[in-house]
Order: structure tokens, then C-alpha cells, then sequence
């Protein structure tokens, strides 16, 4: 079926319900960034992949708005739909409120399924709604009216993530969540989304693909925590686990009685993170504290034996992509593999890794023009590669002792003059944002234009964010710290792990990234303040036939030469002989 035929089943169930519009937001439950498939609404609706993305319906129009990592591949996927995308934080673009309040006249009805919006989300809509008269109908799911083969994998079974990798308990963690509410002056916080229910009970669990979470819901106050999960998915050892560290549990769906139970409380909770249906049975005799999760927090900067392991992953997710790259320079049958087989093979190094549990998300292994398409996804059909032009691999591994992410773009053959341009002006990017000093206090937002700076100054930018936080054992992308145009307000601390990304992407030609992932650590205590600096976590080459030397400047020279010492000395002794010499040629300091 269609994505034509889709959207007609949904606007004969919004006739039926004798609603003039229908939200689909791309969530679940636990608003995840990667969504199990039985939630991949906008996926089955549209036929968009990309993970941002937001769905409006009327009788007569459909719009889907994404962002600039998306541009490109929503063009090609809703091509020959009737969706419209509209491009996210662009000039003429509007947002979905200013939409709402274009199409819809007084007295019109809004449909939303309250259990996958955000309480954030449904406040952010209802301004504009009171403001125009128009009523949003909350208990809508019509998307499982017409998905008739819509359908769960089955759930296996939690494990406990061991002290080994942990190096807290969750009793220590639960009473850190306790100093914290009451320095908030808060009774109890609610907490929905998995990856800090995961960290903060070292719980990790395979029910989202490249994931390992728990499908669960967590409640602490003074006296309580309280883990919300299908009991019957406990094992004897968990239940150990558990009564050990004070946990008490009760089943998946009891969270919302137990919310509703609630009296005369002060609740701490993140309103972008927490669901509508959950919210709204709070009732009045309580006062609702928004912010970030605590746990959000406090896992965001890593423990002692965090940083130790974290490092120790990355060491062997480098020798992977280190004995891929190898095997890609030095294949004679190149032009018999596709991007698909590649990004397999890849897969298979770091199998070959101890503690390797799963991929940290789909490896985006895009030649040419497809790399444009900045979360390209090769299939089995994928474009057979050839001796020219660039390949860029984005890839990263779930280890029990961490999470990895890294990109290398690969030069497979004969480069044009601009690709080479294009590849050492985002070197320049990257290497000066890797060397930055920087003050205590200062955001990711602060930092951005450092490298875009040699892409500005060439007249190009790229949509994406520079960088983002890394969970440990847990999601490829981590908050608060972000490194973007966006304004966030949290501070890049010491402990905090973040990726440095920047890139050029022009469509039609190729994509270029490279990304490498840091350590923010302290560097000197002077008058003036605490100042911090970035420790390198990732080790691979960089692609030095596709460097221009003298687009370099010789402060550029002396990080990238430095990075690429350690590189060999850190990842020679892993690999053969053959391998060895060959990281030592293409390792050798640049002039």
C-alpha cells in the first residue's frame, strides 16, 4: 500500500471522527529518537525515513517538516506523494502553528494521539488553538485504525549492566536524584524516557534496534523508586538486582494510577519528555516543576571508570574501522562492492570486538551524490562503488564498555579539485574546533561558528548541529550539551563526551564529514577562570590524498600531524603487519 492510498484510510477515519486536521508526530511513548517499528507512524505513512520529522493533515492538504540533515533525502522520498516538506528553520518556511493558523478557521477540530505527544508539544499547539477557537480531540490514535499489520517484535529479556562498566550503583545514583529534588525543592520526580531509566538503575535491555533499553517508566521521591515494567520480563537475577538497591517495581501500565494518586506534591519533570496522556492526570492539588531530567544531567557527565572504559572502546572501534579502511584501500574487486556490502563488512570488524554488543545506529555508508543525503541509508540494491570520488562511512558500535560514533570520508580513487577543496576546508573545521580553549561556563551554541568558520568564509554552511553528547552503553545521541546554531543553555563541562562533525554536502556531487569524539577536560586554573580543552576518544585515519596542504595553516598541520602520531602509536599493535606498515604510511606528518 501507498503512501497515496495511506492518506486516504487516514482522512476518511478524520471524516468519520469529523476531524478537520490530524497531527503525526515521529515518536512513542518515551519520545526516543530511534523508535521501535510498531511506532514508525510517519515512516509507514509517507515513506520518510529521516528521524526528525512532523506530520499535518488536512481534507485537502498534507505537509511533512524536517530539518536540513533531511532536505535531500525528503525530496526523493516524497516525490510522487502528496506531501508537502517543509524545510525547518528556513526563510518562507512556516512552522506548524503559523500553518494552523493559516488553514484552520474558528471552531475547526485538531486530532492528536495523546500517549506519543509531548505535554511540551500539546502546550505549544493549544496557545495557538484557545487563540483561534479551535478545539484539539486528545485520544485519537488513527494510525492504529488503518495500520492493520502494525505489530511489536517480541521483548527479550533486561540485563544488569555490571559495576565493571557501570562504576556506581543505582542505589548511589538514586540517592544523587534524591540531593537533587531536594535542591529543587521538589517531592518526587517522573521520569519517561528510557536511556535515563537505563542508566539510572544499570538496566540495559534490546527493545530499541541499536538501543539497549528497557520499555519502562521510572518514579522517585525520599522514600521510593519505583521501576514500571512488565514483570513478567524480570529474571530471578534482576530481581536481586533490584531488591538489592532499594527498587521496587510494578507493572508497565501502573505508572498512570500512580500518577493520578499523587496529592499535594511538588512533581519535578521534563514536559518535552513526557507524555500528554500521562500529564494530564496529575491533578490540581500538585504543582508541576518543568526541566531537563535529572538523570539527564547527571549521566551526561561520565564517571571515573565511564571515562577509563569509554576510552577503551574507542581504541577497539578504531582498530575496526582501521582493518576496514585497509580492506577497502587494498581491494582489487572495489568496483564489485556496492554501499551495502561495505557497510556489512564494517559490521563485521566490529564484531570481532570484545564486549561488542550491537550497531550504536545504522551505518550510513553513502558514495558520491548519495552522501548528500546526510542519514542516507544504503538497501541491498545500493549504488555499486567505483575507483573515484569519496565514500563517507558514519558508523559506531554498542560495546558494554561504551558507545562510538565516527565518521571518515574515503577517497576510492581519482579526486576532482573541488572534492579536495571541499575535504580540506571541513578538515580545517574540525581541527580547529578540536584545538579550542575555552572559558568555564561556555555552551556548545558559543563554540558552533568555530567550525564553520573556513566553510563561511567559502560561502557555504552546512544543516546540521557540529556536535552532540554520547551516552555510555546507551544512545549515539546525548543532552543536554549540544553543539549548534540553537541556543541550549547547558555548559560543556568537564566529563561530558561530544562529537565534533562538521561537513559540506552538495547535492547532486557528494557529501564530506569528518567526525571524530572528544573529552572535555580541564586545562588551566588561572585568574580569569577554569579553562577546559577537548581530549580526542576516536582513532582512525584521515584520508591524506585528499588534503590540500595548502589550504592548512601551520597550527592545522601540527594537531592533525599530533592526532595522526597517536593514531598509529594507539592502534598499530592491534593490527597485522601489513596493516601496521600501511596506518604507518598514511599516518606520515603533512608539511
Amino acid at each position: 500500500m501507498d503512501s497515496i492510498k495511506r492518506l486516504g484510510y487516514l482522512r476518511r477515519r478524520m471524516a468519520e471522527y469529523r476531524l478537520d486536521a490530524y497531527i503525526v508526530g515521529n515518536s512513542d511513548p518515551h519520545f526516543s529518537e530511534y523508535l521501535p517499528k510498531e511506532y514508525k507512524e510517519i515512516e509507514w505513512l509517507t515513506g520518510f525515513t529521516g528521524s526528525n520529522a512532523l506530520v499535518f493533515v488536512t481534507h485537502n492538504d498534507a505537509f511533512l517538516w524536517t530539518d536540513g540533515r533531511y532536505f535531500v533525502q525528503g525530496e526523493k522520498q516524497l516525490a510522487g506523494s502528496e506531501f508537502q516538506m517543509v524545510k525547518l528553520a528556513t526563510r518562507d518556511n512556516p512552522t506548524l502553528t503559523e500553518m494552523i493558523e493559516k488553514l484552520l478557521p474558528e471552531g475547526r477540530k485538531i486530532g492528536i494521539n495523546a500517549l506519543t505527544t509531548s505535554q511540551e508539544f500539546f502546550e505549544n499547539i493549544k496557545k495557538t488553538c484557545d487563540k483561534k477557537g479551535i478545539d484539539i480531540i486528545e485520544d485519537y490514535d488513527l494510525i492504529s485504525e488503518i495500520w492493520e499489520d502494525r505489530s511489536a517484535d517480541e521483548k527479550e529479556f533486561p540485563f544488569i549492566h555490571e559495576i565493571e562498566f557501570s562504576g556506581i550503583t543505582p542505589k548511589e545514583k538514586i540517592e544523587q536524584v534524591r540531593e537533587e529534588l531536594e535542591e529543587k525543592n521538589a517531592d518526587v520526580t517522573v521520569i519517561s524516557t528510557l536511556e535515563d531509566i537505563a542508566w539510572l538503575f544499570n538496566i540495559r535491555g534490546f527493545d530499541v534496534m541499536n538501543n539497549p533499553v528497557v520499555t519502562s517508566y521510572a518514579l522517585i521521591d525520599q522514600e521510593n523508586a519505583i521501576f514500571f515494567i512488565d514483570t513478567e520480563r524480570l529474571s530471578m537475577e534482576l530481581l536481586e538486582h533490584l531488591q538489592e538497591n532499594g527498587i521496587d517495581y510494578l507493572g508497565y501500565d501502573e505508572i498512570f494510577a500512580k500518577v493520578n494518586n499523587l496529592n499535594n506534591k511538588k512533581i519535578y519533570l521534563d514536559k518535552k519528555n513526557t507524555g500528554r496522556s500521562l500529564f494530564k492526570l496529575i491533578n490540581e492539588s500538585n504543582e508541576v516543576i518543568d526541566g531537563i531530567n535529572i538523570t539527564t544531567e547527571l549521566k551526561a557527565i561520565k564517571n571515573d571508570i565511564e571515562i577509563k572504559n569509554q576510552k577503551n572502546a574507542y581504541i577497539k572501534d578504531g582498530v575496526a574501522l582501521t582493518k576496514f579502511i585497509y580492506w577497502l584501500k587494498n581491494n582489487p574487486d572495489i568496483e564489485k562492492e556496492t554501499e551495502y556490502s561495505v557497510g556489512e563488512k564494517l559490521a563485521l570488524f566490529r564484531k570481532a570486538q570484545k564486549h561488542y554488543q550491537m550497531p550504536s545506529f545504522d551505518t550510513i555508508a553513502a558514495y558520491k551524490e548519495n552522501a548528500a543525503m546526510m542519514h542516507y541509508r544504503a538497501e541491498k540494491d545500493s549504488k555499486k562503488l567505483k575507483k573515484e570520488s569519496f565514500l563517507l562511512v558514519d558508523s559506531g558500535g554498542q560495546y558494554l564498555d561504551g558507545t562510538t560514533d565516527i565518521t571518515r570520508t574515503i577517497a576510492l580513487g581519482k579526486l576532482t579539485d573541488e572534492e579536495i577543496k571541499d575535504f580540506t576546508l571541513v578538515l580545517k573545521g574540525h581541527l580547529n574546533f578540536l584545538s579550542t580553549i575555552f572559558l568555564e561556563g561556555t555552551t556548545g551554541h558559543a563554540l558552533d561558528a568555530i567550525s564553520r568558520r573556513p566553510i563561511w568564509a567559502n560561502r557555504m554552511d552546512y544543516k546540521s548541529g557540529t556536535g552532540h553528547g554520547i551516552g555510555y552503553f546507551l544512545g549515539v545521541h546525548e543532552g543536554p550539551q549540544n553543539i549548534s546554531r540553537v541556543h541550549r543553555d547547558a555548559e560543556l563541562e568537564s566529563g561530558m563526551i561530544v562529537t565534533i562533525e562538521p561537513g559540506i554536502y552538495k547535492a547532486g556531487k557528494h557529501g564530506i564529514r569528518t567526525e571524530n569524539v572528544a573529552l572535555v577536560v580541564e586545562d588551566e586554573d588561572t585568574d580569569d577562570g577554569q579553562f577546559y580543552r577537548f581530549e580526542v576518544l576516536s582513532f582512525a585515519p584521515i584520508e591524506r590524498d585528499a588534503i590540500d596542504s595548502s589550504l592548512l595553516n601551520d597550527e592545522e598541520k601540527s594537531v592533525l600531524n599530533d592526532y595522526h602520531k597517536n593514531v598509529f602509536k594507539k592502534l598499530s599493535r592491534f593490527l597485522t603487519r601489513e596493516e601496521s606498515q600501511w596506518l604507518e604510511d598514511v599516518t606520515q606528518p603533512i608539511d
